[in-house]
């Protein structure tokens, strides 16, 4: 079987080989139950007993057959949803790419400067804040 590994270290089975689906052991074996049959069939004298047993085997290697289908149907499901995930990232990643190119780059660099300039304001104001000199007893003991 081959596997797909997502980057985020999901595993998604790719396929499911032939012979696991056509030949399943036992009862699960269509190619089996489908000689049966025709072997029930070629041989002159029809044993009835035996052709719907045989009949009965190749319904059930058919229903064999459909639930390997779903682990085929989930895996496509499965990178349906991992190539929506990779399409919005990608249109994510270009739009930030088309605002870092189209930015004023004297304007931002004017703006980070007042930010930086705001905050070490900021900072300060918070320092005489938090002085002893500045507590509320202190004032009203002068």
């Amino acid at each position: 079987m081959n596997y797909l590994e997502l980057p985020n270290g999901q595993k998604i089975q790719l396929n499911v080989p032939g012979d696991q689906i056509f030949l399943g052991g036992g009862a699960n074996s269509v190619f089996g139950a489908l000689n049966a049959l025709v072997a029930d069939y070629t041989s002159g004298a029809v044993n009835t007993a035996q052709a719907v047993s045989d009949t009965e085997a190749l319904g059930t290697a058919l229903n064999y057959v459909s639930q390997q289908r779903v682990t085929v149907d989930s895996s496509i499901t499965q990178l349906g949803a991992a190539s929506s995930a990779v399409t919005n990232e990608k249109t994510q990643l270009t739009t930030a790419q088309t605002d870092l190119m189209q930015a004023d780059i004297p304007t931002v660099s004017t703006q980070l400067s007042l930010a930086e300039a705001q905050q070490t304001a900021l900072e300060d104001v918070i320092a005489q804040l938090e002085s002893t000199s500045n507590d509320l007893f202190a004032k009203l003991q002068t």
